[in-house]
């Protein structure tokens, strides 16, 4: 491939490993591939081989200066100043999932959202397993995956099936770029801590449709107006799908009404490439979930624990709460992401499923505090600073064949690395209560 031999003897920056993985398996095959590279990152850094060079501590100019291209995390915004710099100095700054659909755009399909990508993604993954056996690889943001270390992959393969969020498909627009067929879930606030308003999280998210060309496909859920936005800018055929087009003697093992619109994109997938209906029905009756998606992770004392540390957002947490049966204490709050709250706060006090409520952190998440004391004042069980605290504060008010459900609603940088440090604390939170 092209990029393999772009980057031999080429000085390459790695311009923030980040949280997850990613950046680190990216800076380790730029060296397998004859690049120099050069790491930086504000954070102290796990150790890397010594034939990479690493700066902890900062971004600097004079990395820029050093650089022939720069490989930035998705994380890191597009207005940071040493990208500034570089982009004046005409350097080239690429993120490495956008460099691996340019390399293979024939071959990708791309799933994004605001919520329901992660599980569209491992439902599509599913299905082409089952219909090309060992000839599909999936990438993106996934923990753990790297852009270019899945460009020693796909050679022989018949898909790539992308998971991409607003920050990854930022750097799309760099390289007009956009994927072979792309499935847009809906498109809800988020992130408005990082951007300015909607409309510019829009932006960012309407890559994944913008460029396509002839012969490409946009498969979009009819019911969310935000995803239809996006899928009238595609040039290209546009798909639209609904859970209104589910067989109606399908079985579903998911949870909720959001995963019926999710199975329905999968449907649709299954439809356009001329696969069974078959094998998106044994999927549908046997797929259980993702890990910190809606899980229930133990039960203890006739009280079962569900796990739903991914919901990041108020429309998120309203989604959980309207898929469970029954009656449960949710453990709720972190930090803000200037998002919509209203109403989240009317459903924790109006909804007879949520008896009681656990505030965990939230400190700073004034407007948050405010708006549920006034809304929920009966229903708070009281405020945790920790996970252990939360969790052994629920369960000791629960009630037999109640549940205890994480579903916090924002972000959890006050008290953890991120959402699932924040979902292990919890498990791990759940076996100490037998200690």
């Amino acid at each position: 491939m092209s990029f393999q031999r772009d980057v031999k003897d080429k000085k390459v920056l790695v311009f923030g490993l980040g949280l997850q993985g990613g950046g680190l398996g990216d800076a380790l095959w730029l060296s397998k591939h004859g690049a120099k590279v050069r790491v930086t990152d504000p954070k102290n850094l796990a150790s890397l081989p010594i034939e990479i060079e690493v700066v902890e501590g900062s971004h600097r100019d004079i990395d820029i200066d050093w650089a022939d291209m720069i490989i930035k995390n998705p994380a890191v915004p597009p207005n940071q100043p040493q990208l500034l710099y570089a982009r004046q100095k005409n350097k080239p700054v690429l993120t490495s999932i956008a460099v691996l659909v340019k390399e293979i755009r024939q071959k990708t399909i791309a799933i994004t959202g605001t919520r329901g990508k992660s599980t569209v993604t491992a439902l599509v993954f599913e299905l082409l397993q089952s219909a090309y056996p060992g000839r599909v690889v999936q990438g993106g943001n996934i923990p753990g995956t790297s852009g270019l270390a899945l460009l020693d992959q796909v050679i022989d393969i018949d898909y790539a099936v992308l998971e991409l969020s607003s920050f990854q498909l930022e750097g799309f627009h760099e390289l007009n770029l956009s994927p072979h067929i792309a499935i847009v879930t809906n498109i809800y606030p988020d992130h408005l801590n990082r951007y300015p308003d909607m409309s510019s999280y829009i932006a960012d998210k309407s890559s994944i449709t913008k460029y396509q060309k002839e012969g490409d496909y946009a498969l979009v859920n009819k019911g969310n107006e935000g995803a239809k936005k996006l899928g009238k800018l595609t040039p290209a055929n546009l798909l639209y799908y609904s859970e209104d087009d589910l067989p109606p003697d399908l079985e579903v093992k998911l949870i909720g009404e959001h995963n019926r619109e999710n199975l329905a994109a999968v449907f649709a997938l299954a439809k356009h490439l001329g696969i069974s209906s078959d094998l998106v029905r044994n999927i549908a009756r046997t797929f259980t979930g993702l890990p910190y998606r809606l899980e229930t992770v133990a039960r203890l004392q006739d009280v079962a624990f569900v796990n739903d540390t991914t919901s990041t957002t108020p429309i998120a947490t309203i989604k959980a709460i309207n898929a469970l049966e029954g009656s449960f204490i949710i453990i709720v709050g972190g930090e803000s992401k200037n998002l919509p709250i209203d109403d989240m706060i009317e459903l924790l006090a109006n909804s007879p499923k949520v008896r009681k409520i656990v505030i965990l952190g939230s400190d700073n998440n004034t407007e948050f505090l405010s708006a549920i004391n006034r809304a929920c004042s009966k229903k708070i069980l009281g405020y945790a600073n920790s996970m252990p605290q939360a969790v052994k504060l629920a369960f000791t008010n629960a009630r037999a064949q109640e549940q205890i459900l994480l579903s916090p609603g924002f972000a959890s940088f006050d008290l953890f690395k991120n959402e699932f440090d924040r979902g292990d604390q919890f498990n791990e939170s759940i076996k100490k209560l037998n200690t």
